[in-house]
């Protein structure tokens, strides 16, 4: 099989600016923060720069902690708006409408976020307008922020672009109620639900007749010309090992087998079993290399304890997890993690 890492993802380091803004409204100085983490103001000033999305929520944490304010992500969120998605942003600002706006920062997704959990979802029913983030449970202390980063900055959006802000009906968050839930009513503008199915902005019907403020039919089609550019240029045709190994990363921790990957890859399970044997690989070695190489990422990278890790990677138990990483590695996860993380 070609070899291919697989991590859990990544984001542009644009994505940071907001939450320094936040900390530095709290009259906090982030400068140690980022020189812990390698990052400086010179380098997230230069483009195309671009974090793993564990780094991201170990320095967001980090900020957090340096505020004391488990809020973070709400204040990032107000403050960014649209920062963050770069050249797809500045096609969303021109659009004509607030749907063609969340329509292009999905489609275009790619340009400043990919995460194997999944992709931002706009759906344009008439009806219930809406706009998805993809689950990251399980959630704790040190994920919680992200979704309430991307969620009020959609929401900061929509007042940004219109100029309204009564546009969102509800929000709806896939974490039960959080010990900082005070916050919510004091930054978000409309009623916040928790514990629900998915992660989701709606929009009243009326946002998708409201005119934007800055919208400009020509450089909207210039600058989505410009995005369809940049992503083709992201999208070199894959081998079914490495379609197979992002499927079965997409899949975790629910249960994975050949055929419901041939389902989702939209081929017959007896055709990708024989791809798969032409290309060198079988069906159960790309799923134990996905496995490893998601494990190792997590020790790695983020601070999830080991139980988390071996449920996010499909594992039945704890101890079935670690007799099967000091198969894979030699040691076992703890003295991986002692020995790997930055």
């Amino acid at each position: 099989m070609p070899r291919t890492f697989m991590n859990l993802g990544e984001l542009s380091a644009d994505f940071v600016l907001p939450l320094l803004k936040a900390t530095r409204a709290a009259d906090r100085d982030p400068s140690e923060i980022l020189a812990r983490f390698d990052l400086d103001e010179e380098k997230l000033q230069k483009s195309g720069q671009w974090l793993s999305i564990p780094r991201f929520m170990r320095l967001g944490e980090a900020l957090i902690d340096l505020t004391d304010n488990p809020a973070l992500g709400l204040e990032a969120g107000h403050l960014g708006g649209i920062t963050g998605s770069g050249l797809a942003g500045m096609a969303a600002l021109t659009a004509p409408d607030i749907g063609a706006a969340f329509q292009t920062l999905a489609q275009f997704e790619p340009l400043y976020a990919r995460n194997i959990r999944g992709n931002i979802c706009w759906d344009a029913d008439p009806r219930k307008p809406s706009i998805r983030f993809y689950s990251i449970a399980p959630y704790n202390e040190f994920n919680r922020f992200v979704v309430d980063s991307i969620l009020m900055g959609w929401v900061s959006l929509c007042q940004h672009l219109t100029g309204d802000n009564s546009l969102v009906e509800k929000v709806h968050i896939e974490f039960p109620a959080p010990h900082y839930i005070e916050y919510y009513s004091q930054t978000v503008p409309c009623e916040v639900l928790f514990a629900q199915a998915e992660n989701c902005v709606f929009l009243k019907p009326k946002a998708l007749s409201t005119p934007l403020q800055l919208s400009s039919p020509p450089d909207h089609y210039r600058l989505k010309t410009l995005c369809q550019e940049q992503l083709a240029s992201l999208e070199n045709p894959l081998t079914f090992a490495h379609r197979t190994a992002r499927a079965i990363a997409g899949c975790l921790p629910d249960s994975c087998s050949l055929e419901t990957v041939a389902e989702q890859l939209k081929v017959p399970h007896w055709t990708l079993r024989r791809k798969l044997q032409d290309e060198g690989t079988t069906f159960k070695d790309i799923f134990e290399t996905t496995r490893k190489d998601l494990a190792c990422s997590s020790l790695s990278h983020s601070p999830l304890p080991v139980a988390e890790i071996a449920y996010l990677t499909g594992f039945s138990s704890t101890e079935a997890f670690q007799r099967a990483f000091k198969r894979w590695t030699g040691i076992p996860p703890g003295e991986y993690r002692r020995t790997h993380q930055p």
